[in-house]
């Protein structure tokens, strides 16, 4: 019998889209790309690992909220 999925990584991966694709509509894709790596910046895993390999972001610090 096959189990019922709790997990539809392509549904997922659908609505992700849709609202980065909403986001560039509203901000303008610039604007909705540079909040999108400030996001990553900001991420206690991500933005360290980022700012280790990426140079031109070696001297940030993560906005804090």
């Amino acid at each position: 019998m096959k189990e019922t999925k709790t997990f539809d990584c392509v549904e997922m991966k659908r609505r992700i889209q849709e609202e980065l694709q909403a986001e560039v509509a509203t901000l303008g894709e610039q604007e909705a790309r540079r909040r999108q790596w400030q996001s990553v910046l900001d991420d206690p895993l991500l933005g360290p690992l980022v700012r280790n390999k990426r140079p031109e972001f070696a001297g940030t610090t993560p906005d804090r909220k």
